[in-house]
């Protein structure tokens, strides 16, 4: 968070104490939650505590959440894209860059969880549907929940709340779609994820209560897709910091000509091999490493062919051509403001940026792609980039 000027505060703007904020930053690792709009172009309310906070409950630490100040804000879907006050709420998916992982990133406003799998064909659900929250009931502000889903999804059928369609929707990787639906606040809480009903009621709490909002995947046919579970795919890595030389047991390896860059840490994968259980085309990560550069932190990655490591690489999610670079494309950052205040301080206000994609440079280094994140500058991240050279890649299995 930044702390701007004295300004006054626009008419949609929230209150929020500390005590909220500290609960903000707990429930950032919630399972799935909130702000994308209901299908089909319809509205819900939603206030700007349940972007903050996903939901509206009182949470573990104690803190009360206090109502919204100046009434909810409107989420509206306009052409499979979700909208919050104006802005775009941020949601999606991204490859995961952890060294050795064939794994994506999901992200939906605040919540988000990182490392879940690609879709398989026993279980078609990218990040595998998530965890349980063991959430009681929907907060004051109400809640909208989300998947995204692989090939043969056609529905999910959401116990106790009715069948909602998969929609396509842009920024998702391509045959990606999503599914969306709204809870209003004082609902059954808990969202069992397919597959998950067993594990859910080992929970003694859930047991007692019985089964809250289980989830069903539904083919074209309306006929139930039966999942199994969702391990993700992980090779053995081994970590370095800058103070240290690069495992000699590592696939991969990368320098920069620059001078002036060191190596802050780095992470290898130490062993190779092909997904053969993903459905949908994805990547494995060789190297993930980060740079520092000109007063600069940089993340950089080597990215192969998850399904057949030493293949060309398909083009990356939301890839465009870099006009004027040849072979260089980049990923447009994804990210918006929110701007609220605190009682304490009422004639200031904090603005915090969400990023949902990072602005990203990268280009193709045999059968990998390179890519460069962060940076305070696209002339930084240029720079970088093009002085990156692949040392070592062993694709031998």
């Amino acid at each position: 968070m930044t702390l701007p000027p004295p300004e006054v505060l626009p008419s949609d703007a929230l209150e929020i104490d500390d005590g909220v904020i500290e609960e903000a930053r707990r429930r950032q690792h919630r399972r799935r939650a909130i702000s994308v709009a209901l299908g089909g172009g319809a509205t819900a309310a939603l206030a700007l505590l349940a972007l903050l906070i996903g939901g509206g409950s009182k949470g573990s630490s104690g803190a009360a959440e206090s109502p919204p100040s100046a009434g909810p804000l409107k989420l509206t879907l306009v052409h499979g894209r979700a909208f919050s006050g104006g802005q775009r709420a941020l949601m999606g998916v991204a490859p995961s860059l952890q060294a050795g992982n064939v794994g994506v990133c999901v992200t939906i406003v605040n919540d988000g969880s990182c490392n879940g799998p690609y879709p398989t064909a026993s279980f078609p659900v990218y990040g595998g549907g998530g965890g349980i929250d063991g959430e009681v009931k929907v907060g004051s502000a109400g809640e909208i929940d989300a998947l995204f889903t692989g090939p043969g999804v056609a529905a999910v059928r959401v116990a106790h709340l009715g069948t909602f369609r998969a929609e396509s929707a842009p920024g998702l990787p391509p045959g990606a779609k999503q599914v969306v639906f709204y809870r209003p606040p004082g609902s059954r809480g808990t969202i069992i994820p397919p597959g998950s009903l067993h594990e859910a009621l080992q929970s003694s709490e859930l047991a007692k209560r019985g089964p809250d909002l289980t989830e069903t995947l539904l083919d074209a046919a309306g006929q139930t897709i039966p999942v199994a579970g969702s391990p993700v795919f992980t090779l053995s890595n081994s970590y370095w910091t800058g103070a240290q030389a690069p495992p000699a047991r590592g696939r991969c390896a990368m320098s920069s000509s620059l001078v002036g860059v060191d190596v802050a840490w780095g992470q290898v994968a130490t062993e190779i091999e092909p997904d053969r259980d993903i459905t949908v085309p994805g990547w494995l990560t060789c190297l993930h490493t980060w740079y520092r550069f000109d007063g600069s932190s940089f993340e950089t990655a080597i990215l192969l062919d998850a399904r057949s490591p030493g293949s060309p690489p398909g083009m990356l999610w939301g890839a465009v051509p870099l006009v004027g670079h040849p072979g260089v494309v980049q990923i447009p950052p994804v990210e918006r403001e929110i701007r609220f205040r605190l009682p304490k301080y009422p004639s200031r206000v904090l603005s915090s940026r969400q990023v949902l994609v990072p602005p990203t440079l990268a280009r193709r280094i045999g059968p990998a792609w390179v890519l460069v994140r962060e940076g305070r500058s696209m002339a930084q991240r240029l720079a970088l980039l093009e002085s990156l050279h692949v040392t070592k890649m062993d694709l031998s299995r």
